[in-house]
């Protein structure tokens, strides 16, 4: 095949190709479609709308880098290749979107991959579907296949989720994310003063990315060698006799379910989430069975119910459903979202700078005052021992745990007079 370039080489290639495309019809044989041009953006601007058909160049700086030009007059790159036998095309992306000199990038970077045997048509596809993984449908997967499956307060983990890493990051491919965002969040919630609920953060988001890595969607995860960002010193929060009972004064007013999970959290000492779920089927012989996929170390745990907390749990069992705690609103599901009580609690009992997990902690400190020792008090909060002997001792300590929290609820009986 004849080329016009071959006959007027001192032409300028784009100028033949206008007036090839212009007088087409006088030039049998004559290709514009195999004419080599420097891509410019002052040729490209330049370049009219072709009649008839569409028209592709090649770019002479980049091989096989092209362009396809339609009677609509879209500019488009894309990438020809051949790998063994086989010829492909891989669309880059439309002019002036993406620019000549990403155009070029991209086809040199597909050329590296036709050296290394890789198909830049199946590496464009697996890009397309990483994109699609992004921070918030991945959050939805993680929550819905491993938390909720093994962790009973897998609420707070989608709680953290939603509120510090989905609006930010939500919308980014996973594989985008990198530890100078994590720390983005996390410096954020810092300077607002948020120091807990950053580390709280910092750990939902090292689990998340932890199981992103543990399933393959990810090689490493961003949120790997970050240290807490805030100093959490231990609590010194100690409820007065005055202030437990003006708290539990003050829990009349809340409704029913959240006024029993209160009083149960004081006078059994669990654990905010354990107690909220209790349920019929773990109440028998007066005592509260927890079975380790109930509890936060994994442990059975057995639970004497007093008679003043036994009388409350009675009075649950007379209602219907399995969940003993339930608002009503939601079916037979467990009460969560204790932060508006907590504002209702604060505002009634003028008792300031606690949290509900202080209740837990007025139960041990009771119980220590009754003169009760730590392993006792470690047996009814359902702390793990980590000694040698603990793994031997198998004794319940269920008549001693009885004792002790029968004590304990009388001694509350008298504080709240």
């Amino acid at each position: 095949m004849l080329f016009l370039s071959d006959l007027f080489p001192c032409i300028r290639s784009y100028v033949i190709i206008e007036y090839i495309q212009a007088h087409a019809k006088c030039f049998p044989g004559v290709s514009p479609m195999a004419t080599k041009v420097k891509f410019t953006d002052v040729w490209l601007r330049k370049l009219s709308a072709p009649t008839g058909t569409e028209v592709h160049y090649g770019d002479a700086t980049c091989s096989g880098l092209s362009l396809k030009h339609t009677q609509k007059d879209v500019k488009s790159f894309s990438f020809t290749f051949r790998l063994g036998a086989k010829t492909g095309r891989v669309t880059i992306g439309r002019y002036p979107d993406i620019s000549i000199r990403g155009a070029r990038e991209k086809a040199d970077e597909m050329r590296r991959a036709v050296a290394n045997g890789v198909d830049p048509r199946r590496q464009k596809q697996e890009h397309q579907e990483q994109a699609k993984l992004t921070v918030e449908a991945m959050a939805g997967q993680f929550i819905e296949q491993y938390a909720k499956p093994k962790n009973k307060s897998w609420k707070q983990a989608e709680s953290n989720l939603r509120l510090y890493l989905v609006p930010t990051l939500g919308s980014h491919p996973i594989t985008d994310v990198r530890r100078r965002d994590i720390h983005d969040i996390l410096d954020g919630l810092i300077k607002a003063g948020k120091g807990t609920a950053a580390n709280r953060a910092l750990a939902h988001m090292r689990k998340f990315f932890g199981w992103l890595v543990e399933r393959d969607f990810l090689e490493n995860s961003p949120a790997d060698r970050i240290r807490k960002p805030f100093d959490e010193r231990s609590r010194d929060r100690e409820l007065t006799d005055d202030e437990i009972r003006l708290i539990w004064h003050a829990s009349e007013a809340l409704s029913g379910p959240y006024r029993a999970w209160l009083r149960l959290s004081l006078l059994c000492g669990q654990r905010e989430v354990e107690t909220a779920c209790m349920r019929r089927s773990q109440i028998r012989d007066g005592t509260w069975h927890l079975a380790s996929a109930d509890t936060k170390n994994k442990s059975i745990h057995l639970i004497p119910l007093s008679r003043q907390a036994l009388n409350i749990v009675e009075e649950l069992l007379a209602q219907d459903g399995e969940y003993l705690l339930t608002s009503g609103r939601i079916g037979d599901q467990p009460i969560n979202g204790f932060s508006r009580a907590k504002v209702q609690i604060n505002r009634l009992s003028g008792v300031t700078d606690w949290k509900f997990h202080d209740l837990r902690a007025a139960t041990a400190t009771n119980l220590g005052k009754l003169g009760y020792d730590r392993a006792l008090i470690m047996k009814v909060l359902n702390h793990k021992d980590s000694g040698v002997t603990a793994r031997y001792d198998r004794y319940s300590y269920l008549d001693e745990k009885r004792e002790a929290l029968q004590k304990w609820a009388d001694t509350l009986d008298d504080i709240i007079g």
